[in-house]
């Protein structure tokens, strides 16, 4: 599903990335650790197709970044659940509008039957049934995170990206959203979690990834962190 193959990035001259090497098959778990500006966010970005590395090649599903057709690359955006730190909700827009254009162009409108009982699901479970209807601007950030993980989730993806997704949360909150992340995985999606929690690392023991000086280093075992 990803291969990551001597991919280096630089920013003004930085080196944030360096020769990082990564595999992760259909329902893999993995953690990935590190401290602030190790380079987690970057290489998400890159996962998510957001941004190309300035060397190495990424392959996700199977296709080349640097040589997939523009057709290919929507279809494989289509099929990954991204949850940035920078959550980019529409503020004026509802929430139950912000996750409706993750399905469907046409918003709320235009959502198959099935496709809108999954989003009211994802909102109730979320502790978000109701602010449904409530302006995304007038929300917490910790509500705001929480409409982001529906939005990601909202298409049943096959690979989540999601980049320190509980740092907003209180304990109730963020094992609620672990549960959700697990059940996905369960189901066959492929998760990559960028995360400083370590009560969570702890508690469900995954596989781990740690950057470091742009470096990553993967514990096959499972990691005690």
């Amino acid at each position: 599903m990803i291969s990551v193959a001597g991919v280096t990035k630089f920013y003004e001259r930085a080196r944030v990335l360096d020769q990082i090497h990564l595999e992760l098959g259909k329902g893999e778990f993995l953690y990935l650790l590190g401290g602030t500006g190790a380079g987690k966010s970057t290489l998400l970005r890159i996962l998510s197709t957001e941004e190309l590395p300035d060397a190495g090649t990424v392959s996700l599903f199977g296709y080349d970044l640097a040589t997939v057709s523009g057709t290919a690359l929507r279809a494989i955006r289509q099929s990954i659940g991204t949850i940035p730190q920078d959550i980019r909700l529409i503020p004026d827009f509802s929430v139950l509008d912000n996750v409706a254009l993750s399905v469907s162009l046409g918003g709320r409108r235009a959502l198959p039957a099935q496709a809108r009982s999954r989003i009211n699901d994802l909102l109730e479970r979320l502790g978000l049934g109701p602010r449904r209807d409530q302006m995304a601007m007038t929300l917490s950030r910790g509500e705001a995170q929480r409409v982001a993980v529906a939005r990601a989730l909202a298409r049943c993806p096959e690979l989540i990206l999601a980049d320190e997704p509980t740092g907003a949360q209180d304990r109730d909150s963020a094992w609620g959203l672990m549960d959700l992340f697990l059940k996905a995985n369960l189901t066959g999606a492929a998760v990559i979690l960028a995360t400083h929690d370590r009560e969570i690392v702890r508690r469900v023991r995954k596989r781990c990834a740690v950057l470091k000086s742009g470096r990553l280093l993967l514990e096959e075992s499972l990691c005690t962190y």
